[in-house]
């Protein structure tokens, strides 16, 4: 898992460069790599950066799996008291 931002530092590469690449915006890429409530690329988006980044930073990696899997054994967790 990498993210775009650790991909494009040791890449040597400015937001500049990859907005450009991709055909989007310096801010947007910005958006993307804040560490505190960062957006989600669309789909398009993604599937660029997959391309551009050589599959090493994947759709996956733009989601906080951890929270989803809290979030996931929770959902589990209430429809089991309610089986029970």
């Amino acid at each position: 898992m990498l993210k775009l931002a650790e991909w494009r530092k040791r890449e040597g590469k400015t937001q500049e460069w990859v907005a450009a690449e991709l055909g989007c915006t310096q801010p947007y890429i910005s958006q993307i790599e804040r560490a505190v409530q960062p957006i989600v690329p669309g789909a398009e988006v993604m599937e660029r950066i997959f391309i551009l980044t050589n599959g090493e930073v994947e759709p996956n990696d733009f989601y906080d799996v951890p929270r989803w899997r809290r979030l996931l054994a929770s959902a589990l967790a209430a429809l089991g008291k309610r089986a029970a």
